[in-house]
């Protein structure tokens, strides 16, 4: 393949970068050379007072990538490779524990490379492994070797983060992509690639985005799975596994250029969009070459947790949740748990709106009612459902065993929603080393609040049976006006409208 021409202004600015990095002071290196290579017995130690986001303790012989300390956001301390003249990472080891960045930390390497924190222990080892040699390739690869060309028992690219690049296989069997803020993953089944939200630890993982291999063949139980990797040439192809038998592929803007000598990441953002960037010699910064979903509306979380999502021109967030107008989105920390915990479940408030669905209910699994209310108590009765979305055109109900995120705007009356919000937890002190007499009122207040509370729901089961008479369903009620927030105007580093 035809490489572009290189500036060599950009090739000194990048060579004294590689040396400067090189020379930092780090155990087991002599700080004159650049290291290449690390051995059994080697040991860095993170200086907590380090100024810089990144200590490099190992470099590819392209002098592009690095391995090395991360300090991830304020305080957090990762493994990662990094792409130095974006000083982007491309792989990071994501520790189940998090490591703080003003403690002193310790990278070693004796048959198989461990991130030890003093007073915690190991915070992240390569399991199951044992080698002789550790290099960083000119691929960003990092990899484990055995003397004598024995073989490579690990490397980076079969333990993916959230990012892939050049010549990186993605399979069914390898790891997830997990976005870093671990609320997506992008997984591959044996058709086809999707993306999925993760809720309570990864146990629930509702789908929002598939894409099946076209030439893929879901009855042909004797083909191989689809794998998928990204080219140079401004694609993401789709190969059977076993060998290089494309079955489709996604093309990028930059496939019908031609363009060469870039270097190319797919990546799984922090807004659940998978995107795919370039870097060319000379750039300032990454650029946009594909989204996988193209509307913001599309996105899950666009307005975060009981948002609204209006499409158009200019899509505009609202809250589902009444509120003021000077209450605009996020409309409510996001959920962690479900409402099954305690046993007999947790209290909910009800939100019901029309006029409301689900950008990805094509993915979910659906039942068929012949009214909303019945859709409705479906929902009501399980303490793991949050929401139900039903068409009255279809009969289709859309039941949501996850916490409630974003649904999107359309004008239809017959689409309509249910919502249970989880109420505040209220401490109680009630009976806890109170005065005997105090104790005594507490109760005898709860008892006439428990009376007032059974005198409100006969009233209110009253009138709803009058609504039902006369013909009215349970969520039929319009969308209350509210505050609007125009989407092109969020300046979060995390913005799901970005291009």
């Amino acid at each position: 393949m035809r490489e572009g021409k290189r500036d060599p202004a950009i090739a000194v600015f990048l060579a004294a970068v590689f040396v400067a990095w090189a020379m930092l002071p780090i155990d087991g290196a002599d700080g004159q050379e650049p290291v290449m290579q690390l051995s059994n017995g080697f040991t860095a130690t993170h200086s907590a007072d380090a100024p810089g986001r990144f200590e490099p303790v190992l470099f590819a012989p392209n002098g592009v990538f690095a391995f090395g300390f991360l300090r991830v956001g304020s305080a957090s301390l990762d493994l990662a490779v990094v792409h130095l003249p974006s000083s982007f990472p491309l792989w990071r080891a994501t520790p189940d524990r998090v490591a703080d960045w003003s403690r002193p930390a310790t990278l070693s390497f004796d048959r198989r490379l461990v991130l030890t924190v003093p007073e915690v222990g190991e915070l992240w080892t390569t399991l199951n492994v044992v080698g002789d040699t550790v290099a960083l390739l000119n691929s960003s690869d990092l990899v484990i070797r055995l003397f004598n060309g024995r073989g490579t028992p690990w490397r980076s690219f079969e333990n993916p983060s959230d990012t892939l690049v050049l010549g990186q296989n993605f399979t069914m069997s390898s790891p997830p992509l997990i976005s870093k803020n671990r609320r997506f993953s992008l997984r591959f089944a044996k058709t086809y690639m999707a993306l999925h939200m993760e809720f309570y630890g990864g146990r629930t993982r509702p789908m929002y985005w598939q894409y099946t291999a076209r030439e893929a063949q879901p009855e042909n139980a004797t083909q191989p799975p689809v794998y998928g990797r990204l080219d140079s040439r401004g694609f993401f192809g789709l190969y059977l596994l076993g060998g290089d038998q494309s079955v489709d592929m996604l093309a990028f803007d930059t496939f019908v250029r031609n363009l060469t000598g870039a270097f190319r990441r797919m990546t799984l953002d922090d807004d659940g969009n998978l995107r795919a960037y370039y870097w060319t010699e000379g750039s300032k910064a990454w650029t946009s070459d594909y989204k996988a979903i193209t509307g913001p509306c599309e996105l899950p979380t666009s307005c975060g947790a009981y948002g609204l999502c209006v499409p158009g021109g200019a899509p505009k967030c609202q809250c589902l949740i009444n509120s003021t107008a000077s209450i605009s989105p996020p409309c409510r920390a996001e959920d962690s748990t479900d409402l099954c915990a305690g046993g007999g479940g947790q209290l909910f408030d009800v939100v019901r709106r029309n006029w409301v669905s689900l950008a990805y209910k094509e993915q979910l699994p659906f039942e068929t009612y012949k009214t909303a209310a019945e859709c409705e108590q479906s929902c009501a009765a399980s303490c793991s459902c949050w929401g139900a979305v039903y068409n009255g055109g279809s009969g289709y109900c859309y039941l949501l065993d996850f916490p409630v995120e974003t649904v999107v705007y359309e004008a239809d009356d017959r689409k309509v929603g249910y919502f249970k919000v989880r109420k505040a937890q209220q401490q109680s002190a009630a009976g806890r080393g109170m005065p005997p007499g105090v104790t005594a009122a507490v109760v005898v207040a709860s008892l006439v609040l428990a009376s007032l509370a059974v005198a409100g729901a006969f009233i209110g089961w009253g009138r709803w049976q009058r609504q039902r008479r006369a013909g009215g369903v349970g969520m039929e009620q319009e969308l209350t006006p509210g505050h609007y927030r125009d989407l092109k105007s969020m300046d979060s580093p995390n913005n799901s409208f970005k291009t």
